[in-house]
């Protein structure tokens, strides 16, 4: 369960960071809704497209007179349509992404980061939640009342699995907020995210804490995803491969993005939502400053 301490503080997060970045609406040209963007397609704004010739029923309003005055021959301007693109949203709410409170409250803040973001473009949005292959809708109003966690399908006390497949519209900005600590090869996941055009972002909250392990002797191990509990020898040796498999997964990740054309960044658990989406997220492009 939300507190409304820990909503107000994902709500104040989100809110902050939308004032300095948001999600990359200029990487193309949109198709969707009257809107404020650009669109792929001709429309009314006042940004001038090209020509073409006059054919009856056309808009008298749009006639280059000017071209006529010179040719003779009636022709048309048009310009490009401003649309609001189609914003998707897919969240991985397995165990793993609640191992700690701050990773927790990161992946609110980033949910609620994209929402806020969709909100003042005037993008229509629409949000899956996926523990495994178990999705729920989850409504924006639910997001903007922090109230997004209460009905959350619940993960089955299994090996972790990858989430979804998400029901990603074509042509929309598609997101998905996954900290990829699952196995198995990304381009199964990333095969339906990245089809249908658009654009594909994946948003990872990282935690410093996950990519080494801090202690050395006998430990006991408790698998967050299944609840499976053993005793394991940490020594030097086993802590490096560790940290080599932890690093190796998530540059298959990022390989497996590129080829794709699927936006990839990490997003720190730690510190402010503003700073850390200003480091590898910004540099990747999977947000845009706000000018």
């Amino acid at each position: 369960m939300t507190t409304p301490r820990e909503t107000f503080s994902a709500q104040r997060g989100a809110h902050t960071a939308a004032g300095r970045w948001r999600l990359p609406f200029s990487r193309q040209a949109w198709r969707g809704p009257a809107g404020n963007w650009l669109g792929a397609g001709a429309g009314s704004s006042l940004d001038f497209q090209d020509h073409r010739t006059y054919v009856p029923g056309d808009d008298p309003r749009h006639i280059h007179w000017q071209a006529f005055a010179r040719t003779g021959a009636l022709t048309m301007k048009l310009y490009r349509a401003e649309v609001a693109p189609m914003v998707d949203i897919g969240v991985d709410v397995s165990a793993s992404m609640e191992l700690t409170p701050a990773k927790r409250a990161r992946t609110d803040e980033l949910v609620a980061f994209c929402v806020e973001c969709a909100d003042r473009a005037g993008a229509p949005v629409r949000l899956h939640a996926a523990a495994g292959r178990t999705l729920r809708a989850v409504t924006p109003d639910e997001v903007r009342a922090g109230r997004w966690r209460e009905r959350l399908p619940v993960p089955a006390a299994s090996e972790a699995s990858a989430p979804g497949p998400f029901p990603w519209r074509p042509g929309a900005l598609k997101v998905l907020i996954s900290d990829l600590l699952f196995p198995g090869d990304p381009a199964a996941l990333l095969a339906s995210h990245a089809s249908g055009a658009g654009v594909a972002l994946v948003l990872s909250p990282t935690l410093a804490e996950e990519a080494e392990l801090p202690w050395r002797g006998n430990i006991e191990l408790t698998d967050c995803e299944s609840g499976t509990v053993r005793t394991q020898r940490v020594d030097e040796g086993l802590a490096e491969r560790y940290a080599a498999a932890y690093a190796r997964h998530f540059a298959l990740w990022r390989e497996a993005c590129r080829r794709r054309s699927v936006v990839f960044a990490c997003v720190a658990a730690e510190g402010e939502l503003v700073t850390a989406l200003g480091g590898e997220a910004y540099a990747a492009g999977a947000v845009e400053a706000i000018t």
